[in-house]
C-alpha cells in the first residue's frame, strides 16, 4: 500500500496541499505522449490536470485546504471556467492567473511560495503536502521545515529533481494515480 503521508502523519495532523498545476500539466503531457487521459482524470494541456482520487488521498486526516496554482492565456470567463472545473475535481481554493499567449505565470510560483509559507509560519498546518517537481522549491521547502511543518512531495516522475526529493521529508509519485486505469482491480482496493 502507497504511503501518501510522512509516517509521523496522526488522525489530528492538519494538512494543507499546494499544487504547481501549471507544472504538474506540462511535467504530465510529456509522459501522456499523446495517448488519452484515464477516465477520471481533468486535464487540459498547459493548464491543470488533477483526479478525484488525489483529492482522497489524504483522508481520513484533517484536511484544511487544497491550492491549485496555474494561469492561462484569455479572457476572464475562460479563467472562471477553469477555476470552476477545479472545484468540480476537489479542489477548494484555486489561484488562476491570467498570462500572455505562450509565456509561463511567475505569479504561480511566487503565489504558492508565500501562501504556503505564510501558513507554515502561522501554524495553520502540520504537514504541506507540496505537488511540484523543479528544484527551484528547495528554498521553500527548507523554509517549511524550519517552521516546524513537515513537507511531503507529489510529483510526477519526469524531470524531477533530486535535491527537491531528498529536501523533502516524504514523497509519492502522483502518476500512479494519474496514470492507472480507475476499472483495475489494484486501483479500486488502494483508490476507491
Amino acid at each position: 500500500m502507497p504511503q501518501f503521508l510522512p509516517r509521523s502523519a496522526t488522525m489530528q495532523s492538519k494538512i494543507m496541499m499546494f499544487i504547481d498545476g501549471e507544472n504538474l500539466a506540462i511535467r504530465y503531457a510529456a509522459l501522456l505522449a499523446g495517448k488519452s487521459p484515464e477516465s477520471h482524470v481533468v486535464y487540459e494541456p498547459d493548464v491543470y490536470v488533477w483526479s478525484k482520487y488525489a483529492s482522497r488521498l489524504t483522508d481520513p486526516h484533517e484536511y484544511i485546504r487544497r491550492y491549485y496554482y496555474t494561469s492561462i492565456a484569455g479572457d476572464e470567463n475562460k479563467r472562471i471556467s477553469i477555476e470552476q472545473a477545479l472545484r468540480s475535481a476537489g479542489i477548494e481554493s484555486p489561484r488562476v492567473f491570467r498570462k500572455e499567449k505562450g509565456k509561463r505565470s511567475k505569479r504561480v510560483d511566487i503565489m504558492l511560495a508565500t501562501e504556503m509559507l505564510s501558513h507554515a509560519h502561522r501554524k495553520n498546518y502540520d504537514i504541506a503536502v507540496l505537488v511540484v517537481g523543479d528544484e527551484d522549491y528547495v528554498p521553500l521547502v527548507e523554509c517549511v521545515k524550519s517552521e516546524g511543518a513537515r513537507v511531503a512531495l507529489w510529483f510526477v516522475n519526469n524531470g524531477l529533481s533530486d535535491a527537491l526529493l531528498r529536501s523533502s521529508d516524504h514523497f509519492y509519485d502522483l502518476g500512479d494515480i494519474l496514470f492507472r486505469n480507475e476499472n483495475e482491480p489494484a486501483f479500486k482496493m488502494i483508490y476507491a
